[in-house]
């Protein structure tokens, strides 16, 4: 009799260690996570490879145990940069039972199909937007970035002060997404910097040619140039500005976005010697991050991982940590409050072992990620200075 008491008793301490720490079982055979992304159309390369780090976090988990022990999948949903079509994708996903979604990808899939996120009460992480985009939808996604303006302007006047031979500087400015809000937060750095910013140079984003915008540039006479476009235009125009005398290549500044294999292939040897700011450090030497930069370099040629690889690999794995530190089970029944679960624990995550670096997220908004500047050299970055909050 005693022995049954005990049988009882240990069962309801178990229940009841389950349904207060976290430790409920998994109700579900495979956790399947959409990643709503742009797997054709202009920008299919990047979402190929935001596919393929986010695809490698759910090897790696499967690899070692799944979450809560069973296998995770994420399941590529082509938007294709169609607002429409990531508005109906976002509809059928939160229909059928999804309790939480990557992406979407880009800003106007964003902010068409995010609503549709909110209003169902779906965290879908939108891990390559900037905070002014991901804000709108808080607390149903984070932001990846700090306030551009704050951590921008700190980032490009640490540039500025690394060069105190610029004394004046413009930009290229491509209308596309937030690059126009990251080109005034340069701004801001710039001056905090006591550099004078002349005029910017609107890049068209239909530009094949860009003589005439570098003559123009070029008239100002500037010190430094910093690049808020598209990476294959930023080669092109680099190429311009050597064929037309420029020589001060570390007085050249790429931003994050611009930090693509395009930027690469299409400038060669001419941008050795530029400078290029980023969230992520290429040369760091853990075995997570060489693992990944090794399977990413067999899978992709021999290239090196770009700047946005790593995000939704990382977002990957803080669901994966939200599902076990809480008692998420995958029950149907329980959709509406294990969704509110994820996204309260990943709104205020502590200690998030990325890939790169650990960090805190604050109110959807992570507190204590560094920034790096590179010099490129011979289609490589060598880090010249960490820039941290």
């Amino acid at each position: 009799m005693r022995k049954g008491k005990f049988v009882v008793l240990a069962a309801i301490a178990a229940a009841f260690l389950t349904a207060n720490l976290g430790f409920a079982q998994a109700q579900v055979k495979e956790w399947r996570v959409p990643f709503l992304n742009c797997l054709t159309g202009p920008i299919a390369s990047i979402g190929e490879y935001l596919q393929w780090g986010a695809e490698r976090a759910a090897l790696e988990i499967n690899e070692a145990g799944g979450i809560k022990g069973k296998p995770v999948k994420v399941v590529g949903i082509d938007t294709a940069l169609d607002p429409q079509k990531g508005s109906v994708e976002m509809a059928r996903v939160v229909s059928e039972n999804t309790l939480v979604a990557l992406g979407p990808v880009p800003e106007p899939v964003i902010m068409a199909a995010m609503p549709i996120a909110v209003e169902n009460g779906m965290m879908s992480i939108t891990a390559t937007t900037s905070y002014e985009y991901a804000v709108k939808f808080f607390p149903w996604t984070v932001s990846w970035f700090p306030p551009t303006e704050e951590r921008l302007a700190e980032l490009v006047a640490a540039w500025a002060k690394l060069h105190p031979a610029i004394k004046t500087a413009i930009q290229f400015v491509e209308p596309y997404g937030p690059w126009p809000g990251m080109a005034e937060a340069h701004v801001k750095g710039l001056t905090s910097a006591g550099v004078k910013v002349l005029g910017k140079i609107d890049v068209p984003t239909d530009a094949v040619t860009f003589g005439p915008l570098v003559v123009k540039a070029l008239e100002q006479k500037p010190d430094g140039i910093v690049f808020v476009c598209n990476a294959e235009k930023i080669a092109k125009i680099i190429k311009e500005l050597r064929a037309r005398g420029w020589t001060k290549m570390d007085h050249l500044l790429v931003f994050s976005s611009g930090d693509a294999p395009e930027l690469y292939a299409a400038g060669g040897a001419d941008i050795n010697g530029v400078e290029i700011y980023n969230y992520i450090n290429p040369d760091i030497n853990t075995p997570r991050w060489n693992a990944f930069k090794q399977a990413y370099m067999k899978a992709h040629n021999g290239n090196q991982p770009p700047s946005l690889s790593t995000n939704y690999y990382d977002a990957l794995y803080m669901i994966k940590r939200a599902i076990e530190k809480t008692a998420v089970t995958g029950n149907p029944k329980k959709l509406k409050e294990e969704r509110k679960m994820i996204a309260e624990y990943i709104f205020n995550m502590k200690d998030f072992h990325g890939i790169m670096f650990n960090w805190n997220m604050k109110d959807g908004v992570p507190t204590d990620k560094p920034t790096f500047i590179f010099s490129i050299q011979n289609g490589r970055k060598k880090l010249i200075r960490e820039v941290r909050p």
